[in-house]
């Protein structure tokens, strides 16, 4: 399985989406985004460009041909179009256990809290978003993943950033990779 994942988009516009990104995403099996959309248009862009998407919640769980998996970050919760998006979700996939989470609950780029917070779920994989920083990191059976900010916008502390995002590949093993715009 082969997921782009995306995250800090702060975007207004869904047209602002990069036309390489939905492209991209036509060949993956999914579409992970760490949040910080801040407008429901951009999720229904992504929604379209994934075509169809994973419903998840506590008394429902319908899989479709591909994944839409985005939780809530930060600035999402200033939008009221976008509060029903959760905070975690988590998924699994090839017998690896992955979640997903903005981050900002645990301050900027706390990796030991998110790394707490992993092991305590037991996960393989934490995709996180929040600090604009693409990482991806092994610390003893977990991976790490930050995609970035998919548009470039300024981190929370002021500091210009690249447009990234990251392919992760889910088989016997786990691979990720970023990439640049």
């Amino acid at each position: 399985m082969k997921y782009l994942i995306i995250g800090d988009l702060h975007l207004s516009e869904p047209n602002k989406i990069p036309e390489v990104i939905i492209n991209l995403a036509k060949k993956m099996d999914g579409i992970i985004c760490t949040g910080d959309l801040t407008s429901k248009i951009v999720l229904e862009k992504l929604k379209k460009m994934n075509k169809t998407f994973f419903l998840r919640s506590k008394k429902m769980h319908r899989r479709m041909t591909r994944d839409l998996i985005v939780v809530k970050g930060n600035c999402d919760t200033l939008v009221s179009e976008l509060i029903d998006l959760p905070e975690y979700l988590e998924f699994e996939v090839e017998n690896k256990k992955i979640g997903v989470i903005h981050s900002h609950q645990f301050g900027r780029g706390n990796l030991e809290k998110i790394k707490e917070f992993a092991n305590s779920k037991k996960l393989d994989v934490i995709i996180f978003g929040h600090t604009h920083q693409p990482l991806i990191e092994k610390r003893g059976n977990l991976f790490l993943i930050n995609p970035g900010t998919l548009t470039g916008a300024i981190s929370g502390k002021g500091i210009q950033t690249e447009k990234t995002y990251a392919i992760l590949e889910i088989g016997k093993d786990i691979n990720a990779k970023i990439n640049r715009l």
